[in-house]
């Protein structure tokens, strides 16, 4: 399963990839250090096989909500799975990401074994799941 981890924080990045390394599935783990980085892996027509969006919303440069709008504009990938993790609870916040088409939202939590289990079973959630599909690139 190929996952795009959207995240600026490095800290952030860094215990996701070690999360994600341990699992028990094989992963490719592909980073991007914020919205824009993750929009612009789609228009490269080498890269149309991720299967799951991993986003952060509070980025520089371009935020979680402008990443899904960007990619909910493409028809190609209005359907691409997107789980958002996000230190904000704030349900506009959850309200607006569900009106964009996420597929899963959760709040970072500081205890690092109650993240690392709410994103182990997100994994296996989506590696189990049978609405995989290929995607393909986003027009210029």
């Amino acid at each position: 399963m190929k996952i795009l981890v959207v995240e600026d924080d490095m800290v952030a990045r860094a215990g996701i990839k070690r999360i994600l390394s341990s699992a028990d599935i094989p992963l490719d783990i592909l980073l991007a250090e914020n919205g824009k980085e993750g929009v612009d892996y789609f228009l490269d027509s080498q890269n149309l096989d991720v299967d799951f969006v991993l986003l952060d919303l509070n980025m520089p440069v371009m935020n979680g909500f402008e990443f899904l709008e960007a990619i909910r504009k493409n028809n190609l990938l209005k359907d691409l799975p997107v789980v958002v993790h996000s230190t904000s609870g704030n349900p506009q916040d959850l309200k607006r990401c569900r009106e964009l088409g996420i597929s899963g939202y959760f709040v970072k939590h500081i205890d690092y074994s109650i993240f690392k289990g709410n994103l182990t079973t997100i994994i296996n959630y989506w590696n189990e799941s049978k609405q995989k599909k290929p995607y393909a690139i986003m027009p210029h």
